[in-house]
């Protein structure tokens, strides 16, 4: 009788003893996180297509189940981590480069802003020079006169189309210079400002990733 109620007893605790790692197995079930062996193997739960892989995002060798959407979301917030490195280098080095482009037109805009103020006060000067000619030629009697008169009128008039075509060109070089500089500057600005840019769409790749991988979801 002791014997058969032995034999029951252990029967319970063998009983038991299955009972109780069902759950243990079903605590490692297959999801987000959950350590694996084969790298690259797959498999399909109710909730999705899962990998063995390592996380992208992670600095750890670690192989775990990671969802399909996981991988691909945290490969392209790696991605974007290169890529935004390389195109913030890109755009640093074009900061001098910009800044000499800057001062070199500043220098020509100088230089053209002299001839201007130059060609702006001889204009006036050859205007009252060619009135004041005007005037002798029309007091002109002799012929001698009239020609000399004329001649003076004439080469006035050409000086003062000369002066004002001058100031015009010069003038508009001015503005197409300002414009360069002001291109530049904004060129220059957006470089500057890359980095920022950048910084903040990677992180938010990184974010939506590790939301994506987060175990659970």
């Amino acid at each position: 009788m002791f014997r058969k109620i032995a034999s029951f007893t252990v029967a319970l605790v063998v009983v038991g003893g299955v009972m109780v790692s069902v759950p243990a197995n079903a605590a490692s079930k297959i999801s987000q996180g959950v350590a694996c062996k084969k790298s690259g193997s797959t498999t399909k739960t109710s909730s999705g297509t899962y990998r063995c892989s390592r996380n992208p995002l992670s600095t750890s060798k670690k192989l775990t189940w990671l969802t399909v959407n996981c991988i691909n979301t945290a490969n392209v917030a790696v991605k974007a981590q290169q890529d935004a490195t390389k195109t913030a280098a890109d755009f640093a080095a074009q900061i001098p480069i910009i800044d000499v482009g800057i001062a070199t037109e500043k220098t020509k805009r100088a230089e053209i802003q002299v001839k201007l103020d130059n060609a702006n006060a001889r204009l006036p000067e050859a205007t009252t020079d060619l009135n004041a000619a005007k005037i002798v030629l029309a007091a002109a009697v002799t012929p001698a006169e009239k020609t000399a008169a004329n001649k003076v009128v004439t080469d006035l008039t050409s000086a003062v189309a000369n002066w004002t075509a001058a100031a015009r060109a010069y003038a508009s070089k001015i503005r197409s210079i300002d414009l360069t500089v002001k291109k530049l500057e904004a060129a220059k600005l957006v470089a500057v400002n890359k980095p920022t840019e950048l910084a903040r769409n990677v992180k938010s790749a990184q974010d939506n990733a590790k939301l994506i991988c987060t175990p659970g979801l």
